[in-house]
């Protein structure tokens, strides 16, 4: 069983993330973590905070040189932007801040924003960066694209870099629509046998914890809600990968859609709840849009859920294995997968 947690907050010494479970055996070549953190951190869209961050690292536990042990991995990563900000009764909305203000009684918002920040993210990626290792020597490749920025009708490096400049000219935010596709996936992660051990759900529950998500579907997804099951039958791609909570051998094909950041540096209507008068919100550090680093988020984020199910099937407690476990799987599914 693979386990993880991250602590820490935005402004803090550092964010922490343990994964528990990972096997022994898995190298990890040098500079990878660093270029996985990069990623997230230089990804389209990102506020002015990103210029201060370095996400210098340290990985205290669970290596051995640069080969996983088996041990529960540590990894810190420093913060450069240390300086927490001063005390404010005054909540943004959209952000975590009015609910998180209600449930742990408290009327400074900061404290809500430290660790509700999707600065926790780095630590996510850091750990997920691990599982994203572990694919690719399996054979297993996962990857992102965004598919949509606001109403842009198509996206490429040029489109998305002006759609992006008149949003921050006009103080304004973008939502967005990411893909994640993964191939390579043997057939039987998951199970049919109970709701919390199906595979979509779980990685729909991986996927809605990232910041800014705000939905999720599998394949087709709601457009099969407009199709008849004789034409959806048809098509057995859109099942995404996924059937009755299993993988079906098939290439697995998730989409979120990421809401517009609501931190804006014109101000949002606001009620500061010591006095209860109306103001504006600011925010001068937010990102522009989010859905590009969420989509790098999510990566790692699929990873470790995929990676957990992978371990559930096969078992195994290094690397080598776990390989040997799921290349004589491959050869029995194989040969009934090959004849449909």
């Amino acid at each position: 069983m693979l386990r993880y947690l991250t602590a820490g907050e935005s402004h803090g010494r550092f964010l922490t993330g343990i994964l528990e479970g990972f096997p022994a055996g898995v190298k990890m070549p040098s500079g990878y973590l660093a270029a996985q953190l990069r990623r997230r951190r230089l990804a389209p869209g990102r506020g002015a905070r990103q210029a201060k961050e370095t996400d210098d690292f340290e990985i205290i536990s669970g290596l051995s040189g640069s080969v996983t042990t088996g041990a529960p991995i540590t990894v810190l990563i420093k913060n450069a932007g240390r300086d927490l900000p001063p005390p404010s009764s005054l909540p943004r909305p959209g952000h975590a801040d009015l609910a998180g203000m209600l449930k742990y009684n408290t009327l400074n918002a900061v404290l809500i924003r430290e660790r509700a920040s999707a600065r926790e993210t780095a630590a996510r990626t850091a750990l997920g960066s691990f599982a994203l290792r572990l694919h690719e020597l399996l054979g297993i490749a996962i990857n992102s694209r965004v598919l949509s920025l606001g109403r842009l009708p198509s996206i490429t490096a040029a489109t998305a870099a002006a759609e992006l400049l008149r949003a921050r000219s006009a103080g304004d935010t973008l939502g967005g629509v990411f893909e994640l596709s993964v191939e390579g996936l043997p057939a039987g992660l998951g199970s049919c046998a109970q709701a919390d051990r199906r595979l979509g759900a779980r990685l729909g529950a991986a996927l809605l914890g990232v910041n800014g998500v705000k939905g999720f579907e599998i394949g087709g997804g709601f457009a099969l809600a407009e199709l008849g099951g004789i034409e959806a039958s048809e098509y057995p791609e859109l099942s995404g990968g996924l059937d009755g909570g299993m993988t079906n051998g098939r290439g697995l094909i998730l989409r979120c859609a990421v809401k517009p950041v609501p931190g804006l540096p014109g101000g949002a209507p606001s009620t500061d709840l010591k006095t209860f008068k109306r103001k504006l919100s600011v925010s001068s550090t937010s990102d522009t849009t989010a859905v590009f680093a969420a989509a790098v988020v999510a990566e790692h984020a699929a990873a470790l859920e995929l990676a957990d199910a992978l371990l559930e099937k096969f078992g195994g407690d290094s690397l080598g294995e776990l390989k040997r476990r799921l290349d004589e799987w491959r050869k029995e599914t194989g040969r009934v997968l090959g004849r449909l």
